[in-house]
């Protein structure tokens, strides 16, 4: 529950920088503004829909290893951190899993202009 919690929390985050961003690029009345705007509302676009499969992905990953810990008997605690879960699960099975990745960012899809200020 508390990792759906944290799904809808993330969303809710990157829906509210979208919205400001897209009113930042309003204020600059440009055609070059009005093809940065797309291309960084594309970014984000890509952002939200990776993170979300991200999230989905990783919180199977998370019920999958505390079910099939409880299965096995080898349970002592319910796992809320897929990096601890799945150490934990190596530590009591022998068997290691492949780790999820980092976390998908806004530069995996968007990159400044030259020229543009990174603040």
């Amino acid at each position: 529950m508390a990792l759906i919690a944290l799904l809808v929390g993330d969303t809710v985050v990157n829906a509210l920088a979208f919205s400001g961003s897209n009113y930042l690029f309003s204020m600059l009345q440009s055609s070059e503004a009005d093809a940065e705007r797309e291309r960084h509302d594309k970014g984000i676009e890509q952002l939200q829909a990776a993170q979300a499969e991200w999230f989905r992905k990783r919180t199977e990953r998370l019920d999958w290893i505390n079910e099939e810990l409880r299965r096995q008997g080898h349970v002592t605690q319910t796992f809320r951190d897929v990096d601890i879960a799945i150490h934990e699960y190596a530590l009591a099975t022998g068997k290691t899993l492949d780790p999820l990745g980092r976390e998908p960012r806004l530069s995996d899809y968007y990159t400044l202009l030259d020229g543009q200020k990174n603040h």
